[in-house]
């Protein structure tokens, strides 16, 4: 059995009940599993929550730091890249046991089923509630650039990341934070592993990092991760199993952003680069 939030018909004026705006009706199909939870699904909480994000990092923190000394934060930057090491991978072997492994997930195509309250698909959906709080957690990495006044780092691309990501938990809790989309979940977490460890090396300082030659990697790994899920989210758009097509589009859309965004920076910063160091390589061969 599976539910029809956000069918065709919700994306059709003709089938709302007359003064019923869209929005409405939209928070009405709301995952009835997880409506009284609270927290990630809470507008209250999570809309606050992304403007202060926004308005710290770009706006107030800056401010607040103008005449200050940066903080030196070593030791609380490795415990936490440490920290979210281990969480991202715990998440990556819990969703992947209560969806592939034990809740008997197709890796192509999976629907969703709201009317399921078994003990595994709680599981589930609760772990995707803690997942969201360590999302949130990835808010900090801005928050210490703030603190040690490296606002240059505070980019475009680095703080919608980061809101996007929180904001679209905040979508999937409320309106169904399994089926096709638990893949892209896990491949996200599992990159995160990867990220966080490089950030971990990187902080133990300059002798350490100077071995790391694989942080351009990082941006491509990200771009690849993309891509695959845009990829993966178009299935049920061609081969129904009863995960709702506007599921798939709103995901993609965000994707695509995303991926654009990553390629701009990528473009720009390895590009160039090699472009600078040719050049200069040129100059040196004419002298």
């Amino acid at each position: 059995m599976t539910s029809d939030i956000m069918n065709d018909s919700l994306l059709a004026p003709s089938s709302w009940p007359a003064g019923v705006s869209f929005f409405e009706r939209l928070w009405s199909q709301r995952d009835p599993r997880v409506k009284e939870w609270g927290g990630i699904t809470d507008a209250r909480f999570m809309f606050p929550l992304l403007a202060t994000y926004v308005y710290f990092v770009k706006i107030g923190g800056p401010r607040w730091m103008k005449n200050r000394p940066a903080f030196e934060l070593k030791v609380p930057i490795l415990l936490y890249n440490l920290f979210m090491v281990v969480a991202n991978a715990l998440f990556v072997a819990k969703f992947l046991k209560h969806s592939y492994i034990d809740g008997g997930y197709s890796f192509f195509c999976q629907g969703i089923d709201y009317s399921a309250v078994d003990e595994n698909t709680m599981t589930l959906l609760k772990t995707a509630w803690w997942y969201a709080f360590v999302r949130i957690g990835d808010f900090l990495d801005t928050i210490f650039f703030v603190l040690r006044k490296k606002n240059s780092h505070v980019t475009f691309l680095h703080v919608v990341h980061h809101f996007l990501v929180v904001f679209d938990c905040w979508i999937w809790m409320n309106f169904g934070h399994d089926g096709q989309v638990i893949l892209g979940v896990c491949v996200n977490a599992s990159v995160h592993v990867i990220m966080y460890a490089y950030y971990f090396l990187a902080a133990l300082g300059p002798e350490v990092r100077k071995h790391l030659w694989w942080k351009r990697y990082l941006t491509t790994i990200q771009i690849v991760q993309m891509i695959c899920v845009v990829m993966h989210m178009q299935i049920p758009l061609f081969y129904d199993c009863g995960y709702p097509s506007a599921f798939c589009i709103i995901e993609i859309l965000q994707l695509c952003f995303g991926i654009a965004l990553f390629v701009n920076f990528y473009l720009k910063t390895y590009k160039s680069r090699s472009s600078g160091v040719s050049d200069a390589a040129k100059a040196r061969k004419t002298e």
